[in-house]
């Protein structure tokens, strides 16, 4: 994925101070939590999309697959709690 940048000018300063602020408590840089908040503004709810920051988390087939004996524990504990 090709990255643009952006500069902005003119940033008034209690906006700025207000964003730095806001990042520090969300433990994040000031450019993170200014792309954190354009996508909240743009696309609303985080967990409703892809985030733009990140690629998809790309797993690996060993991590989703369940051995036999696995899937058939998993299946006596569910039967187990009907009970």
């Amino acid at each position: 994925m090709t990255r643009t940048t952006i500069t902005l000018k003119n940033v008034p300063p209690e906006l700025h101070r207000s964003l730095k602020e806001r990042a520090k408590r969300n433990k994040r840089s000031l450019n993170q939590e200014a792309i954190h908040t354009l996508e909240n503004s743009l696309f609303g709810d985080q967990s409703q999309h892809t985030s733009l920051r990140q690629p998809p988390l790309v797993r690996s087939l060993g991590a989703i697959l369940v051995s036999p004996e696995e899937l058939n524990a998993r299946a006596n504990d569910h039967l187990n709690r009907e009970e």
